[in-house]
């Protein structure tokens, strides 16, 4: 039950009859003017009062939890950024060794200028006796070490169970292809190398050679295991 409080408040005025007369008018214009009267004003506002005031707390909950929403994606992305660095920084120093071990000169990897996201990859390498030149000025056999350099290096830091090099000698002398045969057995017992290759050397240090050949327009795989 809600009970109506009346306030009452007076005013004393000390003028004419004629000026009082025409302030009563002017206060029953503005009684005219204010329309009739809601009784249930009072009810309704109370009514009003409390969805709002359940919308208000749903609203201040949703905030608070698009809060929590947005420190864990700010949480997220700064371990992302320290892990790729991390990452980074581990796969650089391993490229450094096996690029030296393989071509006997200095290789590093760097990112480019601006914002982490949208930066790319560089690959600058110095083989024994050169300048620095980056990946895409160099001959097509010194590509292929850089890059199979970057592959083990990879491969120390996170192995894959396996990995398929497609002629990866084509463009390679005979000393470079037995160092990267030798590289291959070495890093051949933490993942299996599949290797399609022509090239005699390679398919000797192989354990098992596969070879397809046509009869009939039917293609024939044999299989020999190396001794």
């Amino acid at each position: 039950m809600y009970k109506r409080q009346e306030q009452k408040s007076e005013e004393t005025y000390d003028m004419a009859v004629e000026i009082l007369e025409a302030k009563i008018r002017e206060c029953m214009e503005k009684i005219q003017r204010l329309g009739p009267i809601n009784q249930k004003a009072i009810v309704e506002y109370e009514e009003i009062k409390k969805s709002y005031e359940e919308l208000k707390r749903k609203v201040d909950r949703l905030s608070e939890e698009r809060e929590r929403v947005l420190k864990m994606i700010e949480d997220i992305e700064t371990h992302r950024k320290e892990t790729f660095l991390r990452t980074l920084y581990a796969v650089s120093r391993e490229f450094r060794q096996v690029f030296a071990e393989l071509m006997g000169g200095e290789g590093r990897l760097r990112l480019e200028e601006g914002d982490l996201d949208e930066a790319g990859l560089l690959i600058e390498a110095s083989p024994k006796g050169t300048k620095i030149l980056n990946i895409d000025s160099m001959s097509g056999g010194e590509k292929t070490m850089t890059a199979l350099a970057f592959l083990f290096a990879v491969q120390r830091i996170r192995p894959a169970p396996f990995y398929i090099l497609d002629e990866i000698d084509a463009a390679l002398d005979k000393p470079n292809t037995k160092k990267i045969t030798e590289f291959i057995i070495k890093h051949s017992n933490n993942s299996q190398f599949i290797v399609i290759s022509h090239n005699e050397a390679t398919i000797q240090s192989a354990d098992c050679v596969y070879g397809v050949s046509k009869e009939d327009g039917e293609s024939k795989i044999v299989g020999i295991r190396m001794p």
